[in-house]
């Protein structure tokens, strides 16, 4: 009886001063976890060079996005431009009815007139900085023609990407019914819808390919031709330094702002912070109706969050080998992941990758792509465009010697 009673308190000591250890790690995930309370429809943070979310609310969910569309437009236009198609100095002139929208105060900000003529970079920045509606048509309409066409090269580019149920109808993010017939496809009532996943999925894919976007979006000022003077325009991003909503040590340079009666006040947020980039998503922003910062200090609250719980820690060194299913694996440099303060780095576990995010490792010669497999928030559903090689049937046709020698045959 001794010996159980001395064995029972030997098993109680030990379980005793593990609890500390234990409960430090779980209370710091906990808390982690359930501190948060967004108010928002939809949103998320997460790291823009490594995919991985430390925080969502409804990712999956499809909500009207506003003007959050024009990254995917602004996105091609960039593309067109780096291919050559046409310069930032080729001038565009506005059709009559993309002219007579921005007369419509609800609908627009800057001005233009259907008998003048704006340069490609002047449309650029306007549709970037203040979401001009206009701008972002006739920069459609210079890339594909018409404004169908360009919703068609949105809808495969985003497709390509890996996004499924995406609701693209129009270039610019407006209700259909706002718009005239040849400036959207589908029905009038009809407004682009996509998750909070899709929108990091895509803002992605854009910084990773044109980093140099947020050289553009950065800028809390755009001066604009108007008539025979320039006139100066606020950003519409109010958390720029200079702008109203601006906090020192949170320095955002991007992204998009949304806003129609559908999609509320959205915004995507980009900001460097901790030398990473994070993204910010925040989808409807709850609040008053008169209250135009409630967007923004949802997202203030995002970074405020991932700053009080979470910390940027190097988790693998450079050639470090990580053991999966008995399998070595060897790292190409070191790994950084975004944990819960005081979150033992030793309890991660690593997978091998799904999609194509992830650091780089190498198994008997062969590279691979590994994850953190148990972080809170996980990884965004990412893949790399598909890119569909190009056959080259062979013909029977003759090479110009061929058909000389058998001209000449035939002259005999």
């Amino acid at each position: 009886m001794k010996n159980f009673v001395k064995k029972l308190m030997l098993v109680m000591s030990v379980v005793i001063l593990t609890l500390p250890i234990f409960a430090s790690t779980v209370h710091a995930e906990e808390t982690a976890a359930n501190q948060l309370e967004l108010n928002a429809t939809a949103g998320m943070i997460f790291d823009e060079h490594t995919g991985q979310v430390v925080y969502s609310k409804n990712p999956d969910e499809k909500l009207a996005i506003g003007s959050i569309t024009k990254i995917i437009t602004l996105y091609l236009v960039t593309k067109a431009i780096k291919e050559g198609k046409f310069t930032e100095q080729d001038m565009l002139r506005p059709t009559q009815g993309e002219a007579d929208m921005t007369q419509r105060n609800e609908l627009t900000n800057v001005r233009l007139d259907a008998d003048k003529t704006y340069s490609v970079k002047d449309l650029y920045n306007a549709a970037w900085i203040v979401s001009s509606n206009s701008a972002a048509m006739m920069l459609a309409d210079k890339v594909a023609g018409n404004q169908g066409d360009f919703v068609k090269l949105m809808r495969k580019t985003i497709a390509d990407w890996g996004i499924k149920g995406a609701q693209i109808y129009n270039v610019s993010g407006l209700n259909n019914s706002d718009l005239e017939p040849d400036m959207y496809l589908g029905t009038k009532e009809d407004e682009n819808k996509l998750s909070a996943n899709d929108i990091g999925v895509i803002v992605k894919h854009v910084l990773d390919e044109y980093p140099e976007i947020i050289q553009t979006t950065s800028k809390a000022k755009l001066s604009f031709p108007v008539e025979n003077e320039v006139k100066n325009y606020e950003s519409l991003n109010l958390l720029l330094k200079g702008n109203r909503d601006y906090q020192a040590g949170y320095e955002f340079d991007g992204l998009k702002t949304g806003t129609t009666d559908a999609a509320g006040e959205s915004f995507v947020g980009t900001l460097p912070m901790s030398d990473t980039r994070m993204v910010t998503i925040v989808l409807n922003a709850q609040g008053e109706k008169e209250d135009r910062d409630k967007r923004f200090r949802s997202t203030q609250k995002l970074v405020h969050y991932l700053v009080d719980n979470y910390e940027r820690k190097e988790v693998i060194k450079k050639n470090q080998t990580v053991t999966i299913d008995q399998k070595k694996y060897k790292t190409y440099e070191p790994v950084y992941t975004w944990l819960p303060k005081n979150y033992h780095v030793e309890n991660l576990r690593y997978n091998v990758s799904s999609n194509d995010l992830g650091f780089t490792a190498i198994h008997k010669k062969q590279t691979v792509k590994l994850i953190a497999a148990n972080t809170d928030g996980g990884y965004l559903p990412f893949k790399k465009a598909d890119v569909k090689k190009v056959v080259h049937k062979k013909t029977n046709q003759k090479s110009w010697w061929d058909q000389i020698i058998e001209f000449f045959k035939h002259l005999f």
